[in-house]
């Protein structure tokens, strides 16, 4: 027996005694998916292998829980920084990937060779490496080969679907890949949950950003991408084509909040949480740009290809715009109404930094995956990425507020 487990039977006691101890706070405190919190046909967390310590006459030495090593693509974007700011608050030491110098990786993750050299097998990747409109599925495919785990914040409905056909490969690999965990779709699926309603048929979305702060080049080309085109949402059951910011869609929230209207995009939302609740029948998210005059110019634009064009040209000027006009304060929500009739709101209220929203959710998977605490396979759904009292009490930390209305 090596030396470091070797002691006297009546000291081993008191060591392994403080050792377990000192692992069951580490599971209570580090888990991002609590045990007791998940229904028993979900797939449960089981105990990984305990923290190497010994005993001695006088004390018992216990060695931090080893962890994974954490890369962050897109890191030195907008939301990529964000989640790299709360990943050291949560005591870990991500990487910051990125194509640029002066990275501590450099990366790309749509280069294959890139991929390899840069990655190993049991490195939790969070991939905050946006518009996802644009991926392709190169990064999940490297990592079913090398074995590491992938974390993303994808909004991108097309995105979801090519994951989608990956996940029986991706079952086999024993890797896990927590696909939409941002607003969309794990905090949207927690929102659900926090209705009550259990057999919901209409999930309706709502995101009001803080553009003043969140305005960037890749959530604007991703919401004129929903502009004068075609996007897909769930009617009946099924993925149909609607109009994008043909027809506003309104909502009301209690002070100071209001009114909130604004165009249809296309979601992860739509292919997601019909899975969670087969019973659900119609899904869509509605935003609101709460930038002072820009809702009306982009259904302008939904009408008049040149308009849109135009748009396109002039992001950079437009984003100057957002960030000198756009609201500070934010939110985002479901209203999901069951089969009775019976409405309720739920929704999320910054005080400030809304956008930790968006992250919020792949940083405490990441740092449960680092942590080998969060230890299901394979394409996880978006309601098993995080246990919602856990996300709820992470947020209430960042100043996040939640708001429950019964409309009907």
């Amino acid at each position: 027996m090596p030396a470091l487990w070797a002691s006297e039977a009546r000291t081993a006691f008191a060591g392994n005694f403080a050792a377990e101890c000192y692992w069951q706070t580490c599971v209570d405190i580090n888990s991002c998916v609590s045990r007791a919190e998940w229904t028993p046909h979900q797939a449960r967390l089981t105990q990984p292998r305990r923290p190497f310590h010994t005993a001695s006459e006088s004390t018992a030495i216990v060695l931090p829980m080893p962890t994974a090593r954490v890369i962050i693509a897109g890191g030195r974007g907008f939301f990529g920084a964000a989640a790299a700011e709360l990943l050291r608050a949560e005591g870990l030491s991500p990487l910051v990937a990125s194509r640029r110098e002066r990275a501590d990786v450099t990366l790309d993750v749509e280069d294959d060779a890139s991929l390899r050299a840069a990655l190993r097998a049991g490195d939790v990747l969070l991939d905050a490496a946006g518009p996802f409109q644009d991926r392709t599925t190169t990064l999940v495919e490297a990592a079913l080969e090398i074995g590491f785990h992938v974390v993303d914040i994808a909004d991108s409905l097309r995105y979801t679907l090519a994951l989608a056909e990956l996940a029986p490969r991706i079952a086999a690999a024993g890797i896990a890949v927590l696909n939409a965990c941002s607003s969309v779709s794990a905090v949207d699926a927690a929102l659900v949950a926090a209705t009550g309603i259990t057999t919901p048929v209409r999930v309706s979305g709502f995101l009001a950003p803080a553009s003043r702060y969140s305005a960037s080049a890749g959530t604007s080309q991703s919401l004129l991408r929903s502009v004068g085109g075609t996007v897909r949402v769930c009617r009946d059951g099924r993925l149909i084509e609607e109009p994008g910011w043909l027809r506003p869609r309104s909502f009301r929230l209690p002070p100071p909040l209001g009114k909130l209207s604004g165009g249809l995009f296309e979601s992860a939302d739509s292919y997601w949480l019909p899975r969670i609740w087969p019973s659900l029948r119609e899904v869509d998210l509605t935003i609101d740009t709460r930038i002072r005059g820009f809702n009306r110019l982009l259904s302008a634009a939904a009408r008049r290809p040149w308009l849109r064009r135009l748009l396109e040209r002039g992001q950079r000027p437009g984003l100057r715009l957002a960030r000198l006009l756009g609201s500070a304060r934010g939110c985002l929500g479901v209203e999901v109404e069951d089969s009775g009739g019976r409405v309720r709101l739920a929704a999320l209220v910054p005080r400030e930094r809304g956008h930790l929203i968006a992250v919020a959710p792949a940083v405490l998977a990441t740092a449960a995956l680092a942590r080998n605490a969060f230890t299901p396979r394979g394409l996880a759904p978006p309601d098993r990425q995080v246990a919602p009292d856990r996300l709820f009490d992470y947020l209430r930390g960042l100043g996040v507020e939640r708001l429950e209305v019964e409309t009907s």
